[in-house]
């Protein structure tokens, strides 16, 4: 496993995010898979666009659950611009 996965879910500027952490020097895996978030040590989750298209687009390939579950765990996260903005409970986009 990848020390970072960086989150695909259809939005987001993952080829730049992934390129910028590789930079850094740590290994990268672009992953739209829930258990590779889950087995993750640590998880980028970018993103574009309005909350309601992103959390239907999470929530289809189940990687809402997945995101949940490590961020209750204390796993490092780093939510990017929608990706932050998406774990309030509410917001006015939808």
């Amino acid at each position: 496993m990848s020390c970072v996965v960086v989150v695909d879910y259809g939005a987001g500027n993952l080829r730049s995010i992934a390129g910028a952490v590789r930079k850094l020097g740590f290994d990268v895996e672009v992953s739209s898979r829930p258990e590779d978030v889950r087995e993750a040590p640590a998880i980028i989750l970018p993103g574009v666009g309005a909350a309601g298209k992103a959390m239907e687009a999470l929530r289809a390939l189940g990687l809402a659950e997945a995101l949940r579950s490590i961020i209750g765990e204390g796993k490092p996260f780093l939510g990017i611009c929608l990706g932050l903005q998406i774990l309030f409970e509410f917001t006015e986009e939808g």
